[in-house]
């Protein structure tokens, strides 16, 4: 299904409607929608299920902008809501889909049943990464299949890189498509990204974070830490790399089971 958005179309799917539960997927950075397909059939089953591309990734057209903020991302997923007429939803946002989903939920938390960091942190960036990105910046516009070979080698999980190559292929695949424009503004969309720890203790939907022990990206003890502070926050800690849905599906299906299920009847 393709929709406009401020002169940038915005593809996104929907799946089932079985269930009037909604569950909305957004991906992380260089990412597609294409990341959820084994996970969002499953869930399809029982529930309305909505994907969607974010601006120069997957399907998704690039609008020009030289900062693509976490606040304008977030917009984007409110028009989609109420273009759909969805009221209230559970959200799983990967990696930087949760910095989006968070940005949301400062302004609109009536629409989250819960929230599934999925891969993903509400803290900002530290003065280390910020200086990472500002580098990867660089490299961008010097050499952005490099960029893509380096940062993908750091999603995976590093004990079973020789057993990932299909994932790292696909993944490698969907960067190299996505927009150096949009890769370039997104980039320092995330790097100037507020803190939004204080969510964690204001909002009162259910919040599950789902921890690589082997991510390379996010300290899994920090986040852990982290989201020991919440209001109804708990974590499950699962044998992967920044990548659960990609190297272990079954597991992140399980585990999104059980918290929409929680999500509902709590």
């Amino acid at each position: 299904m393709l929709t406009l958005y401020n002169k940038t179309n915005i593809y996104y799917e929907i799946k089932g409607n079985k269930n009037e539960i909604t569950i909305i997927f957004l991906h992380g950075f260089m990412e597609s929608l294409e990341i959820f397909k084994k996970i969002s059939n499953f869930l399809s089953e029982k529930y309305k299920v909505i994907l969607m591309d974010f601006p120069g990734h997957g399907k998704s057209t690039f609008l020009e902008k030289k900062i693509f903020s976490m606040e304008k991302s977030a917009e984007i997923v409110k028009y989609l809501l109420e273009k759909e007429k969805i009221e209230k939803a559970v959200f799983v946002g990967h990696s930087m889909g949760g910095y989006v989903a968070l940005a949301l939920a400062e302004k609109n938390p009536e629409v989250f049943l819960g929230l599934c960091l999925l891969h993903s942190t509400a803290s900002s960036d530290t003065f280390e990464r910020k200086k990472n990105r500002i580098r990867s910046i660089q490299l961008i516009t010097e050499n952005y299949p490099l960029f893509v070979s380096t940062s993908i080698n750091k999603l995976l999980n590093p004990n079973k890189f020789n057993l990932l190559q299909k994932e790292f292929n696909f993944l490698k695949k969907i960067a190299i498509s996505t927009s150096v424009g949009s890769v370039l503004s997104f980039l320092r969309g995330m790097l100037i990204r507020k803190d939004r720890r204080f969510l964690l203790k204001k909002t009162k939907f259910p919040k599950l974070y789902i921890i690589g022990i082997y991510d390379l990206i996010l300290d899994a003890k920090k986040i852990c830490d982290e989201s020991k502070n919440g209001y109804k926050s708990n974590f499950i800690n699962i044998p992967t790399g920044h990548m659960g849905p990609l190297e272990n599906p079954n597991k992140i299906i399980k585990i999104l089971e059980n918290f929409i299920f929680y999500c509902i009847m709590k």
